[in-house]
Formats: structure tokens, sequence, C-alpha cells
């Protein structure tokens, strides 16, 4: 969930990076399903009138796929490293209850408890925790499309009615004829991948999130590359700070006026604790859903834009890795953690019976499977653990697998994932320009 980066490629051509959408699927993947996908081998939201706070229903679904994990992986690290090298901007002037996506979209995904909380709605998934997108409503008609919620991106686009590549047949689309108050442009648009891209042109009209609507200008793309042919998501809605030359979904929410506070908080629900109690608020957080107070830390100046912190270390349960100084980019839109090679060597350097499985652009390592070990973060003086269920993958051929990747996606710093962002309670506040994280109940792990 790092992602990919939004490229200009053109003076009249606005170009995103892409880092909202970052499909990394470690060869271990294709051994469990069967299910693979090419890899390139080259590198990188109900407003309450009164309270002012919304949420809105996230959900999480695993891609169809036909060929190589292994390929998948290479063409996800691929696309996180264009995500964050941050080009200019520019635009010019030319398994329990599922529920059925309407149109040529006919994924499935699994529904989440109703958040007590007012103004909060359950993210859904598939039960694989994989990849989490909420249900955006455009225009007029309040047409319902799966938007992929990426904090490591700012562009939002949808995929376009006239889209003729093979991704888009089966995924749902929005355009003139669905909305009465749909406004087109004839000035371009482009989101560079590492396996390719998506181009259309740019569009205005209203965007309902969780009961806030608006007006926002964002891409309707008309050809897309293969890799959205695997996934769910008909659109990525960007969650970063990042600033274009059109406002951002970020930018659009905060001069609405739609929250009182502008920040929004994420709880994502690991599939195999049972009930799935995962939700995202906007406006406030939601204090049952971790434990002790918020660590807030600054995002770095350095960022570009990214929700990026400084970092204290990295550990396996009590034993430190010596990973000191480094920024860790907090990003929904990755699955899984990647650091820099030598770095992640010292991870694995202090994990019991680590060994190195696989070298090359991405370097992987296979650890003992009856791991019970938490993995360790420490932000400020505040240490959090990552369960084994998520940093330790399900056997294959009795090989389990770290899912600490070592491949350098932003010099120097490590992104973490959806696999960290389990186990903790997390907070993106706009106003402050920080992230705050807090452990979260179900964490009973054994800090070794």
């Amino acid at each position: 969930m790092m992602s990919l980066i939004h490229t200009l490629i053109a003076v009249i051509t606005l170009v995103s990076s892409a880092n909202a959408f970052f499909p990394y699927f470690p060869p271990y993947m294709c051994a469990e399903d069967g299910q693979c996908v090419n890899q390139p081998n080259s590198p990188r939201d109900v407003k309450d009138e009164v309270s002012g706070i919304a949420s809105l229903k996230i959900s999480q679904r695993w891609p169809k796929t036909e060929v190589s994990r292994d390929q998948q992986v290479r063409r996800t690290v691929n696309k996180l490293i264009r995500k964050y090298n941050h080009p200019s901007q520019a635009r010019g002037s030319a398994r329990d209850s599922v529920e059925k996506r309407r149109g040529t979209n006919t994924y499935s995904v699994q529904t989440a408890a109703n958040p007590a909380q007012t103004n909060s709605a359950g993210i859904n998934q598939d039960g694989t925790d994989f990849s989490y997108f909420a249900q955006v409503q455009f225009g007029s008609a309040n047409t319902p499309l799966y938007m992929l919620l990426d904090t490591g991106a700012s562009t939002t686009w949808v995929m376009g009615p006239s889209c003729g590549s093979d991704a888009c047949k089966s995924h749902d689309s929005f355009g003139a004829a669905d909305s009465k108050t749909f406004k087109t442009t004839t000035d371009p648009f482009s989101v560079a991948y590492g396996a390719g891209s998506v181009r259309g042109t740019l569009a205005s009209d209203s965007v309902s999130i969780a009961g806030m609507k608006f007006q926002m200008t964002f891409g309707i793309a008309n050809i897309t590359s293969d890799d959205f042919k695997y996934f769910p998501i008909d659109g990525i809605l960007g969650l970063s700070l990042q600033k274009g030359s059109t406002p951002s979904f970020i930018e659009t929410l905060v001069a609405s006026k739609a929250v009182k506070s502008n920040i929004f908080g994420i709880s994502l629900n690991r599939a195999s604790d049972g009930d799935n109690t995962g939700e995202i608020n906007f406006g406030a957080v939601d204090n049952s859903k971790f434990t002790g107070s918020l660590n807030y830390l600054p995002v770095s100046a350095n960022s570009a834009g990214d929700w990026a912190i400084p970092m204290a270390n990295v550990g396996f349960g009590s034993n430190q890795a010596g990973v000191t100084g480094k920024l860790a980019y907090i990003d929904t839109g990755t699955s899984f953690i990647f650091a820099p090679p030598d770095q992640a060597a010292a991870f694995y350097a202090v994990v019991t019976g680590a060994k190195i499985l696989s070298t090359g652009a991405t370097v992987t390592y296979s650890v003992p499977c009856d791991t019970t070990t938490a993995l360790t973060f420490t932000f400020g003086k505040t240490t959090y653990s990552v369960s084994p269920k998520d940093w330790v993958s399900a056997s294959v051929n009795g090989v389990c697998t770290g899912n600490v990747f070592g491949r350098t996606i932003v010099a120097d710093s490590w992104l973490l994932g959806d696999t960290f962002l389990k186990n903790v309670y997390a907070v993106f506040d706009v106003d402050q320009t920080r992230v705050g994280t807090s452990r979260v109940d179900r964490l009973v792990e054994n800090m070794g």
C-alpha cells in the first residue's frame, strides 16, 4: 500500500504521481493460491451539520490474477519507486456478508459491521487483508464507484465509459451520460506507472463521501494499464498532502469546511480475527478503536507532501536492529513493508532463524513458520508491535516469508503499508501536518 507516483508527461498534461496504487505480490503468494501476475524488472469520505464529523466505508478486495506473483511483486515495487519520485505537476490548456457490485464490476466484498460511532463507516474486505477502498458517489445520480484509498497519492481519477483497455471491461465507469452536472474539459491528464499508465482528460462534478458533497476536479481515464485488470478498484482517491495544479481531495475537503477538524482516522481489520470491525472516520477519531493516547509526530518537511514521519528504531521483540534516524512513509495504498536492502538485512540479522530466500531487485527472507515474536517499530518513545500474523506469511511448501522486503522505494526510508497499519489506529491530521498512532486492543503478542 511505497505505492505509485503521479507523473508529468507533457506541457499541457496533468501528470500525477501514481503512489495511489502499489500492487506488490510476493512470490509465495503465487505458490500459495496459484494465481500469478506478470511484473516488470525495472524499479520503482456523511457530514454531520452539528458535530462536523464524517466517515466513509472502505472495502478490501483481492485481485483476480492469472500470472506469476513473483512478477506481480516486481511490478508493485516498480510502481512504488515511480510513486515516490515526486516529479512536478502541470496542467495545460488542452467471506461473511457478501455484496455484489452493479454493472460490469462483479467482484465480491466482505462487509464490515456497522460502527457504533456517529459518522463512521465500516471498512469492508474480501478476507485477504490486501487492498482497501471506499465506495464513493459521483455526479447528480450518485454513481457509486470503488476507489482505492491511498495516503501515498494526491491525484483522484476514475475509469471512463470510453476506456477500451482490458482492465476497464471488468470495472464500473463514470462519465457525462451518468450525471446532469458533469463538466468535461479537453485538458489531458496522465498517471505514469512502472508497467504502464492511466491516461484521459480532466472533468469536474460532485463527489459524495460519507455524506459530504462538493465539486471536485478529477481524471476520467480512457486508457489504463493491465495492472487494474487484477484489482476491483474503479479508480483512486488520493489522500496525500501533495499539491498540484488542480485541488486535491484533501485541499477540496479543507475548502469545503465539511468537518470541524481536517483529520481522518483509519482502523484496518485483520480477516483472521473474525468479525470485521474496521472503519474510517473524518473529523474526529474513534476512541474505542485504540488503547492509551495517540502519539503524534510531525510530518517531515522533506517528504514532498507524503505522510512521512521520523522512525526511531526497528526490532524483533526486544532486540533492536539499530536502524535509527530514518523516515517511515505511512501508506494505505501498499500492502507490505519495504526497506532499503541494507536496513532490511539489519532487521533480519536480529530475527532468529531468518535466511535470505531470494536476491535481485527485491531481497526476500524466509523466517521460521513457528515465529511468535512481534516485529516492532519505535516512533518517538513509543514502540508498536506488528503481529507475526501480519509480518510472517503462511507456509508454502514448508517455507514462510517475512513481509518486510529489501527494496529501496524512497532513499534511506521505510515504506509502511497495511502490514503495519493493521496493528495500529492511525490518524492523519491535515490541520497540524502530523500523524498520530496508538495501539489497538487486539494485540497480545510475544515481545520476545
